[in-house]
């Protein structure tokens, strides 16, 4: 998923680390960072598999930033943005990263084809529904389990009630954007 946040911000225009950095953990939110254990590995790894490279450096001498570095700008590959359409087409695993995952594609939909979009779209959609189906039987086993005790059940059943009315609420979303998609062709472009 880092990976095809890094590629999909360089798709456009060169960055340096810090300020990639600093989108992701914009994105990411404020109760989870994305720490530079995680991101400086990725880039070095990039490098080498040929996916980034630096640009040259065109400070003047003498010129740093932060903590007395110059400052590393890199940019996209031929080989990097064939990447990048290849995560773009991948399936995305399910895993507590899902969301996370699929809105680091959806903020790169206008780089790729209305089918891959449509696509992607029905993929979010089937997760939804996997986790609706699953918070529904969470519900009814809560419902019935007589080994949990009334007040603690009351608010399970209450909280799970809540997590499914959320579900439907991004299922109700995407759905819209699937329909938009197929009546008009415009995707994404009228919400």
């Amino acid at each position: 998923m880092y990976e095809l946040f890094i590629l999909g911000e360089l798709m456009n225009n060169p960055m340096h680390g810090y300020l990639l950095h600093q989108i992701l953990n914009g994105i990411v939110g404020p109760t989870r960072k994305v720490s530079w254990g995680a991101i400086y590995p990725l880039i070095h790894g990039m490098l080498a598999d040929g996916l980034i490279e630096q640009v040259p450096d065109e400070q003047p001498e003498g010129a740093k930033q932060g903590r007395g570095k110059k400052v590393k700008t890199y940019k996209l590959t031929d080989e990097g943005r064939i990447r990048f359409f290849r995560l773009m087409e991948e399936p995305i695993p399910y895993s507590p990263d899902y969301e996370l995952h699929f809105y680091t594609k959806l903020k790169n939909f206008e780089l790729i084809s209305k089918e891959l979009q449509f696509l992607i779209l029905h993929q979010y959609k089937d997760y939804l529904r996997y986790e609706i189906r699953h918070e529904e039987e969470r519900l009814e086993y809560a419902s019935k389990d007589e080994r949990i005790p009334g007040g603690e059940q009351k608010y399970i059943q209450i909280f799970f009630r809540h997590r499914l009315e959320k579900l439907r609420f991004d299922e109700t979303w995407v759905m819209q954007l699937i329909e938009s998609h197929r009546v008009d062709g415009q995707g994404l472009e009228r919400e």
